[in-house]
């Protein structure tokens, strides 16, 4: 994913300026069918540190492409769910932009940045209940 930093331009009142951008590294794709189910699993794969097949990248990206998936109306996906994927899609985004600079995100290794353990367990939550 490609994320940049667009801001108006001092020198030019009315345009706007690129001041940053980063490319996320590529990534395996999860090879699990979008559902419920599915979900629940991964985010359990993300509360083992030790054991998961999964990065938290990967996770993120399969949970974007779940909540993509809610929009194909011959195979809907429950409002519930989907807003769960989505908040894990978005939550991934923002913890990249509020924990790193934009220098350091050019050059991350993205596999290896993990979210908090509280995040998938609250989502787990939501879930379950």
């Amino acid at each position: 994913m490609v994320q940049d930093n667009i801001q108006p331009d001092p020198e030019q009142p009315g345009r706007l300026q690129q001041t940053g951008m980063w490319t996320e590294t590529n990534c395996q794709v999860i090879d699990l069918p979008l559902t419920k189910e599915s979900l629940v699993l991964v985010l359990r794969c993300a509360l083992d540190t030790e054991q998961s097949p999964y990065t938290h990248q990967e996770i993120a990206w399969w949970a974007d492409n779940f909540h993509m998936a809610q929009f194909d109306f011959e195979n809907p996906i429950d409002e519930t769910v989907a807003d769960v994927a989505l908040d894990l899609h978005l939550q991934w985004q923002m913890y990249l932009d509020n924990t790193y600079t934009r220098e350091e995100l050019q050059n991350l290794d993205f596999s290896k940045v993990r979210l908090p353990a509280e995040y998938f367990s609250n989502w787990l939550e939501q879930l379950e209940a």
